[in-house]
């Protein structure tokens, strides 16, 4: 009777331990889509940017030199609709305005998430290989981008220039073009730069 006992509680107990794997494994999140946008959203709070570097192919720190920052040239936009027929997005970071997807929020794309190189804006014909490539929703050449996605920006930046060793003078911003490939006329630069490390 006492050894019948011992296998019903064992039986239930193992039974129980696979069924609580299973519902983990159930509520746990998707590693990042190859194809897919995961986005960071603007109220997230303390160290949310370390979400950047669960990627399906790992981040080295030697693979990323220069970090490159423009605006979309248009009003309003998402990671999904700035992607290109025939080369996806070409960025691998785009941060919202408010107009397409929320302002601050940081939309992560496929390029980041396979650690390839980003494809040269619209106004550009190539990009270096070894840069991060950060994308503002807005036209820069007419309005200013909001203060939070310049706050997000910077926070963007530095987490990326602490985890890649990558100095200020390395953090490309184009301003004497009237294209997506700048950062448009009424960027602050000067704000920005003060807002990031050395």
């Amino acid at each position: 009777m006492r050894s019948n006992r011992k296998i019903v509680v064992l039986t239930s107990l193992v039974a129980m331990l696979s069924l609580a794997s299973a519902l983990l494994l159930f509520l746990a999140p998707p590693p990042l889509a190859a194809e897919g946008f995961n986005s960071l959203s603007a109220s997230d709070h303390g160290p949310f940017l370390d979400e950047i570097f669960k990627t399906s192919v790992l981040p080295k720190v030697e693979r990323w030199k220069f970090i490159y920052i423009h605006h979309s040239a248009t009003s309003s936009g998402s990671a999904h609709t700035l992607a290109r027929a025939g080369i996806g997005l070409c960025d691998h970071f785009v941060i919202g305005n408010g107009d397409g997807c929320q302002d601050g929020e940081i939309q992560i794309g496929p390029r980041w998430n396979t650690q390839q190189p980003p494809a040269a804006p619209p106004g550009v014909d190539s990009i270096q290989p070894t840069c991060i490539s950060i994308c503002l929703v807005g036209d820069f050449d007419h309005s200013m981008p909001t203060p939070t996605q310049v706050r997000r920006l910077s926070q963007l930046v530095t987490t990326l220039q602490t985890q890649f060793r990558i100095g200020a003078d390395k953090v490309i911003m184009l301003n004497d073009t009237v294209s997506a490939s700048s950062v448009g006329r009424y960027f602050p630069v000067t704000a920005f730069r003060d807002q990031i490390l050395p």
